[in-house]
C-alpha cells in the first residue's frame, strides 16, 4: 500500500500548525500583566453468473446462503431472504450477530453511559471499521458521511445481507474488518407477480407496552412488444417501545481516611431510559430489458429512524477537596481486599453548611435520522465476449437532535450506602427528607442541538472482457468518481448550573423550590421495580416532569424569570440563553470531499490441474481531496471579574490529499468436488468520518489568578481535519467442506489483520516562545495486530426417524488474539499534565498496552432448527467474551484529587454477554404463516467493569433491558 497526505496533525501539528495557532490564541487586549455498477445481486458484481433464488423455509434459507459462499469469488458469509424474517430480530444489526465473526455491541454510538434500545454497532473480525453499502453502492448517514447504522434498516426491506470478509480490485474502497451489503429484491428476482403482507404485535416486559410493525411488497414483471418490464415496492413500518435500568458505581479515588490510603468512589447513580423509537422504510425498483442483451434499471430507497429516549436519573456525587465523601462520626466503613471502600453511611467534612451533593435529573431527546438513494444504470452485452455497466447514484442523507436536561440539586447531610462496585449498589437516604420539594433547589440545565447533511453523487463505469481462455478468463476494468458534501452543526453539550455545593454556597441559605414551581414544572418520582426489583433504589425524590423538559424553553424562561430584575447572580454565565446556537457559525462545518478510483482486475483459472484453482487479481487506486471549512476559537477569561482575554472566532480551512494503491489476490482451489481451500490477500484503508474531520480548534488561556499573566494557551481539538485513513494489510487461509447436497456444509478459516493509524485522542505539552501549555487533538496513533480462527457447521438430520428428521443446528465460533501498540504517556510534566494516548488512571499510574478495542477473545453461535410439514421453529444463543469498549470515555474521565490538574482516562470493559433468542411459526393453506417470536428470554443484563491498579476492578455499571415477544402473520400470494 501506498499513501500522500500533505497534511498530519502528528509532529507536523507541533512543529508548523500550533506555533500559528499560539499566536492567533495570544493575540488580545492586555488588561492586567501580559497576557471534520452495482447490481442488485452480488455486491460489485464480484461473483458473476451467481445464481439466486427466492426461498422460503430455513433448510432453503440456508441452502441458498451456503451457494453465495461456494461459488464466491472472495471469502463471504450471507443471510439470504427468511433467514431475516424467521429470525427474532427487528433489525439488521440483530440479524448479522448470528454471522461467523460478527459480533455486535450494545451501546448508542458506543458510548458506555448510553445503552442502546437494540443491538448496535457491527464488528467484523474483531474491527468496527465495517463498511456498509446498498446493493453495492455507498450509503451513509449523514453525521458520520461513512456508514449506516444497520439497525436503523428494516430488515423486512432486505432479501439478503452479505458480509465480505476479503476484498477484490472491483469493490469500492473502505472496510477494515470487512464490507456488509444489504441487498434488495429486484422484480425479475422473480417469475411473475409476488404480493406479501405481514403485521406483528411486539412486548416489552419491563416497560409493559405493546406496539405494531407492518410492512407490504408488490412485484410483477411483463412481457411487451418493448421488451420486459418490472416493478417492485415494498414498504416497512414499526414501532418499539423498551425500557432499560441502569445503576452505576463511579471510579474509585485516591484518598486518605483517618491515616489510612484508601480507595473511595465517586457516587452511584441510577437511571432509568425509555426508549419510543419508529422505523420507516421504503423501496421502488424498476427494470426494463428491451433486448436479451440490455437492461435498464432504476431504485429509490429511503429510512427513517426516530428515536426518542426519556431518562429520570438519581446520583450522588461526590467531588474532590470539600465535596470528597468521607465516613460519619460512626466510622463504619468496610473495605474490601484492595482497600476499596464497599458499603458505610457516608458524609461530607462540613455536612452542616455544605452537605452531600445529590442530584436528579430528567432528559429528553429525540434523534431522527433518514436516509435516501436513488440509482439508476444499463447493464449491456454487445456479444459473447463484452460486458458494460454504467451506473449513477444520488444519495440525500440528514441527521436531526434535540437533547434537553434539567436538574435539581438536594443536599442531605448523610446516606448509607451498600455494594458500591458491585451489580447492586444501593443508597438509604431519610424518605421524608426526600419526599420534601421544599429541600430541593433549581440545579443544572443541559441542550444539545444537531442538524446535520449529507449528500453524494457518484458515477461509475465497469467493462469486462471474456477471453474464454485456458488460464486469463477475463479482464475487468472500472472507474468510479464521487462528489460528497456535508453540512453538519454540532452546538456541543452546553451545561449549566444555577446552585450546587462545590460553588461555595451555604446549603442553608440557597434558595429552594416553591411550592409554585413544585405544582408546576416536578413531579414525586419513583423508579418502580427497578431492575425486576434486583436494585435497591431511594424509595422517591423529586425531578423536573418530562412535559417540563419537553417544554425546555418555556420553563427555564419561567424558573429565571427573576433575571430580568437582575438581581439574581447566575443570570450572567450561568442560566442558558442563547437559543441562537443553531444559527452561530461557530457550531458549524462544512466537508467537501471527491474520490476518484479506477481498478484492474484479472480473472484467471487452472481448470486442468488435478486440483483445479482459479480467483482474481487486480488493484485499486483511489485519489481523495477533502476540504474541511470551520472555525478557531479563543475562549474568553476573567480574572476577578475583568475580561483579560476577549473570545475570538475566525474561519479556519483545512484541505487534505490521498492517495492509495490497494492490490488484492483471491484464490480459490478446489481439493475435491465438495472441499474448497481460499486464500486471499490484500490492502484496505478506513476513512474518517465527517465529524472526526471537523475544522475546529479551542484555545483557552492558562492565567496565573495572582498576576493576571497569561502563563500558555491550551488547544482542545476533538477532531481533526488532517486525519489520515486507517491502513491494513489482511491475509485469509480457509477450507469449505460442503458434505451433503441439504444444506450440509462445515468450515474453518485463519486470518491476520495488521492495522495502522487508530484514531485516538492524544495529548502533548509545548513550549513555544513565552507560553507554555497542552495541545490536545485526535490524530492517527499506534498501531495493532489481530490474529484469529472461525470454524462452523450447518447440519440437518435427515437420517433420523420421523418426526425428528426435521431437527437441524447450526454453529459457529470465533478466536481472535489481538496486540496493540499504542503510545504510552509520559512522566508529568511539571506535575501537571500527562501527554500520550493511553489510559491512565485516577492515581496517575499507568497501564501499559490494551487489548484492541471492541474485539472480544472468544464469540459464538449456537442455533438449534427443526422445520418439518409446514411447522417451523429456532432457539439461538449468542455468546461474546469480554471485550475493552473505550478508555477515558464518557463518565469514565474523573479530574484528578491531587490538585494538580488534568483528567484520568480509565478503561472500562463489557463483561461476558450472551442472549437466548427464539421464533416458532406454522404455515397453513400454503400462503399463511403465523409467528411468535421472543428475544432476550434469559433477561441478561449488560455489565461493564472499571479496570483500576490499586482499587482493582469493580463493576460500573449493569443496564437491565427489556425481554421481547412477539406475535404475527405473514401471507404470500
Amino acid at each position: 500500500m501506498t499513501s500522500n497526505n500533505k497534511h498530519n496533525l502528528g509532529k507536523k501539528f507541533l512543529k508548523k500548525q500550533l506555533p500559528t495557532y499560539i499566536k492567533l490564541a495570544s493575540s488580545v487586549s492586555l488588561v492586567v500583566g501580559a497576557m471534520g455498477v452495482a447490481s442488485h445481486t452480488y455486491a460489485q458484481n464480484s461473483a458473476d453468473g451467481l445464481e439466486e433464488v427466492i426461498v422460503t423455509g430455513q433448510r432453503a434459507s440456508i441452502q441458498s446462503a451456503q451457494d453465495v459462499k461456494r461459488n464466491a469469488n472472495v471469502v463471504v458469509d450471507s443471510i439470504v431472504a427468511e433467514d431475516i424474517g424467521k429470525l427474532p430480530d427487528r433489525s439488521v444489526t440483530e440479524a448479522l450477530q448470528r454471522v461467523p465473526g460478527v459480533t455486535v455491541g450494545r451501546y448508542t454510538n458506543n458510548d458506555a453511559e448510553h445503552p442502546a434500545a437494540e443491538g448496535s454497532g457491527v464488528a467484523v473480525r474483531g474491527l468496527t471499521q465495517v463498511r456498509s453499502e446498498l446493493n453495492g453502492r455507498d450509503v451513509f448517514s449523514a453525521a458520520s458521511g461513512r456508514g449506516l447504522s444497520f439497525e436503523s434498516v428494516p430488515a423486512e426491506l432486505m432479501y439478503a445481507v452479505d458480509t465480505y470478509k476479503s476484498p477484490s480490485a472491483d469493490m469500492i474502497e473502505g472496510g477494515l474488518g470487512g464490507t456488509v451489503n444489504l441487498r434488495t429484491r429486484m422484480p425479475f428476482d422473480s417469475d411473475g407477480q409476488l404480493v406479501s403482507v405481514s403485521a406483528k404485535a411486539n412486548y416489552g416486559d419491563q416497560i409493559k407496552e405493546t406496539n405494531g410493525e407492518y410492512s407490504g411488497l408488490y412485484s410483477n414483471r411483463w412481457e411487451t412488444d418493448a421488451g420486459e418490464f418490472g416493478i417492485l415496492v415494498n414498504a416497512s413500518t414499526s414501532d418499539l417501545s423498551t425500557r432499560s435500568d441502569q445503576v452505576y458505581s463511579r471510579a474509585y479515588m485516591p484518598r486518605t481516611i483517618n491515616g489510612d490510603d484508601v480507595w473511595v468512589s465517586k457516587g452511584v447513580d441510577w437511571r432509568r431510559n425509555d426508549h419510543e423509537s419508529t422505523r420507516e422504510g421504503g423501496y421502488l425498483a424498476l427494470q426494463w430489458a428491451p433486448n436479451e442483451s440490455t437492461e435498464l434499471y432504476f431504485t429509490a430507497f429511503q429510512t427513517k429512524h426516530d428515536n426518542v429516549y426519556d431518562e429520570n436519573a438519581f446520583f450522588l456525587e461526590g467531588g474532590n477537596g470539600d465535596q470528597a465523601l468521607v465516613p460519619t462520626a460512626d466510622n463504619d466503613w468496610v473495605y474490601n481486599g484492595n482497600g476499596a471502600m464497599e458499603s458505610g453511611t457516608v458524609t461530607v467534612a462540613n455536612p452542616e453548611q455544605w452537605g452531600l451533593d445529590f442530584g436528579t435529573s430528567t432528559r429528553w431527546a429525540q434523534n431522527v435520522s433518514k436516509t435516501t438513494d436513488y440509482a439508476t444504470g444499463i447493464k449491456w452485452s454487445p456479444d459473447d465476449y463484452w460486458k458494460f455497466s454504467a451506473d449513477l447514484q444520488y444519495v440525500k442523507a440528514e441527521a436531526r437532535v434535540d437533547d434537553y436536561t434539567l436538574g435539581l440539586k438536594v443536599i442531605p447531610a448523610e446516606a448509607r450506602m451498600e455494594g458500591v462496585g458491585t451489580k447492586k449498589p444501593s443508597i438509604i437516604i431519610d424518605e421524608a427528607y426526600m419526599s420534601n420539594f421544599a429541600n430541593y433547589n433549581l440545579g443544572q440545565a443541559m441542550t444539545h442541538f444537531e442538524r446535520n447533511e449529507a449528500d453524494a453523487k457518484t458515477a461509475r463505469f465497469d467493462a469486462e472482457y471474456d477471453f474464454n481462455g485456458a488460464v486469463i478468463k477475463s479482464v475487468k476494468a472500472g472507474v468510479r468518481y464521487s462528489e460528497k458534501t456535508g453540512d453538519n452543526t454540532n452546538t456541543d453539550y452546553d451545561w449549566n448550573t444555577r446552585y450546587a455545593t462545590w460553588f461555595g454556597f451555604d446549603k442553608n441559605t440557597i434558595p429552594k423550590v416553591t411550592q409554585a414551581q413544585a405544582d408546576d414544572y416536578l413531579t414525586l418520582y419513583s423508579f418502580g421495580d427497578f431492575q425486576r426489583g434486583d436494585v435497591t433504589v431511594p424509595a422517591s425524590g423529586y425531578l423536573y416532569s418530562s412535559a417540563a423538559v419537553q417544554n425546555f424553553r418555556a420553563t427555564t424562561d419561567a424558573v429565571n424569570a427573576d433575571c430580568a430584575t437582575g438581581g439574581a447572580w447566575w443570570c450572567d454565565e450561568y442560566v442558558y440563553s442563547d437559543w441562537t446556537r443553531l444559527d452561530n457559525p461557530e457550531y458549524r462545518n462544512y466537508q467537501d470531499e471527491k474520490t476518484v478510483a479506477m481498478y484492474i482486475m484479472t480473472n484467471f483459472g487452472f481448470d486442468d490441474l488435478a486440483m483445479p484453482i482459479d480467483g482474481n487479481i487486480g488493484v485499486r487506486v483511489v485519489q481523495t481531496d477533502m476540504t474541511a471549512s470551520g472555525n478557531f476559537i479563543r475562549n474568553r477569561a476573567t480574572v476577578e471579574n475583568v475580561e483579560v482575554v476577549s473570545r475570538l472566532v475566525t474561519p479556519l480551512e483545512a484541505k487534505t490529499d490521498n492517495t492509495h494503491v490497494l492490490p488484492s489476490l483471491n484464490l480459490r482451489m478446489q481439493a475435491t468436488e465438495d472441499v474448497y481451500i481460499r486464500f486471499a490477500a490484500s490492502e484496505a484503508i478506513w476513512n474518517p468520518s465527517f465529524s472526526d474531520m471537523q475544522a475546529k480548534i479551542t484555545a483557552s488561556a492558562d492565567i496565573d489568578n495572582e498576576t493576571g499573566v497569561i502563563k500558555g494557551f491550551d488547544l482542545n481539538q476533538d477532531t481533526n481535519p488532517y486525519l489520515k485513513p486507517m491502513e491494513a494489510t489482511q491475509f485469509d487461509l480457509s477450507v469449505e467442506w460442503y458434505f451433503d447436497s441439504n444444506g450440509g456444509m462445515a468450515y474453518a478459516a485463519l486470518f491476520n489483520k495488521q492495522v495502522e493509524g487508530f484514531f485516538k485522542k492524544t495529548s502533548e505539552p509545548y513550549t513555544i516562545g513565552e507560553y507554555t501549555g497542552e495541545a490536545t487533538w485526535l490524530d492517527n496513533v499506534g498501531s495493532g495486530d489481530i490474529n484469529g480462527l472461525e470454524i462452523g457447521v450447518n447440519k440437518f438430520f435427515d437420517s433420523l426417524p420421523a418426526p425428528f428428521d426435521g431437527l437441524g443446528i447450526q454453529a459457529n465460533y470465533t478466536y481472535i488474539d489481538s496486540k496493540a501498540d499504542i503510545p504510552l504517556n509520559t512522566q508529568p510534566v511539571g506535575g501537571d499534565t500527562v501527554a500520550g494516548a493511553a489510559p491512565v488512571d485516577t492515581d496517575r499510574s499507568s497501564y501499559g498496552q490494551l487489548p484492541i478495542d471492541q474485539l472480544s477473545k472468544n464469540a459464538f453461535n449456537l442455533i438449534g432448527m427443526y422445520e418439518k410439514d409446514g411447522f417451523s421453529a429456532r432457539l439461538a444463543y449468542s455468546w461474546r467474551s469480554k471485550y475493552l469498549i473505550t478508555w477515558g470515555g464518557n463518565g469514565f474521565d474523573p479530574d484528578f484529587n491531587d490538585g494538580l490538574g488534568g483528567k484520568a482516562r480509565i478503561p472500562v470493559y463489557n463483561d461476558d454477554y450472551g442472549q437466548l433468542d427464539a421464533s416458532v411459526s406454522y404455515t397453513f393453506l400454503d400462503n399463511y404463516t403465523i409467528t411468535a417470536e421472543a428475544s432476550n428470554l434469559l433477561k441478561e443484563k449488560t455489565v461493564g467493569i472499571i479496570d483500576q491498579n490499586g482499587a482493582g476492578d469493580h463493576i460500573a455499571y449493569s443496564y437491565a433491558q427489556d425481554a421481547r415477544f412477539a406475535v404475527g402473520i405473514r401471507a404470500r400470494f
